[in-house]
């Protein structure tokens, strides 16, 4: 039994990782990727690993600032050494979907320390590759925080073994992929005191995560330029972090509207609904997600509060947690059905409760994921052309010393440069400009409307600056007259 499940899990993640990979790979190779984030990432990288530390020039007018002023996330000095080595952004898809798939592993370990069962492990980790949140994180171009889900995952493991080493290593890394992990540290510390009885653990966990957040707010990130992060998006219930949650736990009536919306009752209904609503079943294990449901449901941001993009990353890890501590509960209440089966082995109410995950899994797939189970699947979406390749070919023969004002969907391809400006940025001073005429009234991938960039592209013509060199289906690329 344990070889058989084993070997299914590692095929299982195989696919995972194959299918994910092509997917993200010729997602970007038929450019849908995109400047926020899969470029800009990149470029940071670049620059770290030439010598230049976290510079990126993604300021508000095309300056130099350090990628540590919008978030921190230290963990770029462990990637940059691999970076120069694999210097593509297609490395870092098929790094984030290895680590990601990684995740697979760790959810079987913990569902079997917790549910004594191959079975259940093996349908809940098979769960977790069909969970939509996270097949729509992986998919998003790259983000550090991404790499926390399976970070996350390991770290409870080990806490599970009580192997605090690894437990502290696994937790540590997962807090320099973003500053708000800390406060899922911070919580996860709580646990520990609470549910865990690990007091002085629990503390220790609690008391350096909540430091460490309070120092990346209000010392490192003003220090590196930046304004506190992502705090505008909650401007609507305080200028401060105190003036916000004093504002939130002196108008429970006012939250309750916020978090009421039609939008994020649907998003907190699918985060469940895929996951079998098993973490309902045991809510304690979702303590440590807590700061980032906050933050994601009290957004101004609706990305936020959706689950086609990364803000799910470090809430995934606990909704299998949960989902895990749940399924032993049913298991144990169903437990006076021990009926034997032949079916691999095991008894009548697990190979049930394991088929129950696997449905649900499969049909929540099937409706609502980025997968190719999804019945609107679009392989155009990830379906390289000729003209793809050719706009791709022109790109990288530019040289890296050169400064292109790229649209959106163009500057993943262009990003291992110091000067690259997301067009409209410094559109008229850049030495190349690089538009795909294609893409131009598609707002995810232009950052703009058609009116705009029709307009911007007349302006450009008309200034007189530039000539144009290419003329493709989906590349217009201009470069500044001498």
């Amino acid at each position: 039994m344990t070889r058989v499940c084993f070997c299914l899990l590692v095929v299982f993640g195989l696919i995972y990782l194959t299918v994910f990979s092509y997917l993200s790979v010729f997602r970007h190779l038929s450019l849908h990727s995109t400047y926020l984030d899969l470029g800009l990432e990149s470029q940071v990288l670049w620059n770290t690993a030439q010598g230049r530390f976290f510079e990126t020039s993604f300021g508000s007018e095309g300056q130099l600032i350090s990628a540590l002023s919008y978030h921190f996330t230290p963990v770029i000095l462990l990637l940059a050494p691999l970076y120069r080595l694999f210097p593509s952004p297609i490395f870092l898809l098929i790094l984030q979907t290895l680590v990601v798939s990684l995740g697979g592993l760790a959810v079987y370990l913990i569902a079997l320390k917790v549910c004594k069962s191959f079975v259940l492990s093996l349908s809940l980790s098979l769960a977790y590759f069909l969970y939509p949140p996270l097949e729509y994180a992986n998919l998003f171009d790259f983000h550090y925080i991404t790499l926390a889900t399976t970070l996350l995952l390991l770290a409870f493991y080990f806490l599970l073994l009580k192997k605090w080493k690894f437990f502290y290593l696994f937790l540590a890394l997962a807090v320099t992929t973003k500053e708000d992990v800390a406060l899922v540290s911070a919580f996860l510390g709580i646990y520990l005191i609470w549910y865990e009885k690990e007091k002085v653990r629990g503390i220790v966990v609690f008391v350096l995560s909540l430091i460490y957040f309070l120092a990346v707010l209000y010392i490192l990130l003003p220090l590196f330029g930046g304004g506190g992060g992502a705090l505008g998006r909650y401007d609507y219930l305080g200028s401060t972090p105190a003036a916000i949650i004093w504002r939130v736990l002196t108008h429970l009536l006012d939250d309750l509207k916020i978090i009421f919306m039609t939008a994020k009752i649907k998003y907190i209904f699918l985060i469940l609904v895929s996951a079998s609503f098993l973490p309902v079943l045991s809510p304690a294990q979702m303590l440590p997600a807590l700061p980032e449901f906050w933050l994601n449901l009290f957004s101004a941001y609706n990305p936020q509060w959706q689950i086609k993009f990364h803000y799910m990353a470090a809430i995934t890890p606990f909704v299998f947690i949960a989902a895990a501590y749940g399924l032993s509960r049913l298991n144990f209440f169903f437990s006076r059905l021990r009926f034997t089966t032949t079916l691999l082995h095991c008894n009548v109410v697990e190979c049930g409760l394991a088929l129950f995950i696997v449905t649900v899994s499969l049909l929540l797939n099937y409706l609502h994921s980025p997968s190719p189970l999804f019945y609107k699947f679009d392989a155009s979406f990830y379906t390289s052309t000729v003209q793809t390749e050719s706009a791709i070919r022109v790109l990288s023969s530019l040289t890296p010393n050169a400064s292109v004002s790229a649209m959106n969907n163009l500057g993943p391809h262009l990003a291992n440069r110091r000067f690259l400006f997301r067009f409209p940025v410094n559109y008229l001073t850049a030495d190349f400009v690089a538009l795909d005429p294609a893409e131009a009234d598609n707002f995810d991938l232009s950052q703009m409307t058609a009116l705009q960039f029709s307009g911007y592209l007349s302006g450009l013509i008309k200034s007189g600056k530039y000539r144009r060199i290419v003329n493709q289906p989906n590349l217009i690329l201009f470069e500044k007259k001498i």
